[in-house]
């Protein structure tokens, strides 16, 4: 149980701040509350899975550097993506198909972590502690921190009209296409 609540204690505070966070909360302002909280869930149990498991190995394949490269253009594509889009009841049409908010918010989500020092952070806790205890330990951790930045969402989305809500959503994802760039920059 200690490999439990370290990881759930660790990656709470990880979180503070952090850009998953801000995501939650733009995305709370824009989408209906049970398919962020879907979206959320399914992306943080895999990325943080995918953290203990064989997170670790990949480090040694692909520098950091190059997936910091692939966050900034896909954050940067997103802030596009969110000034550009037409919302529609359902999802979203691509190509004749639909794209249900959940699946999108959650590849956001996992996207935004790939790399990030949660993804580190349960990766070197598994080493002492085991997979399983520190992947359900930072899962809950990451989701109470991520649950914050939606209920401060939520408040924010009564408040502002929702073409502002998009200005800002697309300018916060621009903003993590910057600081991704700067962190791609100073890993070469």
């Amino acid at each position: 149980m200690h490999g439990f609540f370290v990881s759930l204690t660790l990656t709470f505070w990880a979180e503070m701040g952090d850009k998953t966070q801000f995501l939650a909360m733009a995305f709370a302002a824009r989408y209906k509350i049970r398919h962020v909280l879907l979206g959320i869930a399914w992306a943080i149990a895999l990325v943080l899975l995918l953290s203990v498991g064989i997170g670790h190995y990949l480090s040694r394949w692909v520098p950091v550097g190059w997936t910091q490269v692939l966050a900034a253009i896909s954050f940067f594509a997103f802030g596009v993506w969110t000034l550009l889009e037409n919302e529609t009841p359902g999802g979203e049409e691509v190509e004749g198909r639909r794209i249900h908010p959940i699946w999108r918010i959650g590849t956001v989500f996992f996207l935004a972590e790939i790399g990030d020092k949660t993804m580190f952070a349960a990766m070197t806790l598994a080493t002492a502690w085991g997979w399983f205890p520190v992947w359900v330990g930072s899962s809950i951790g990451m989701a109470a921190a991520d649950a914050l930045g939606l209920w401060f969402g939520m408040g924010l989305l009564q408040k502002i009209p929702e073409k502002v809500m998009k200005a800002i959503s697309a300018a916060c994802f621009f903003g993590f296409a910057a600081w991704s760039a700067w962190q791609a920059r100073h890993s070469f």
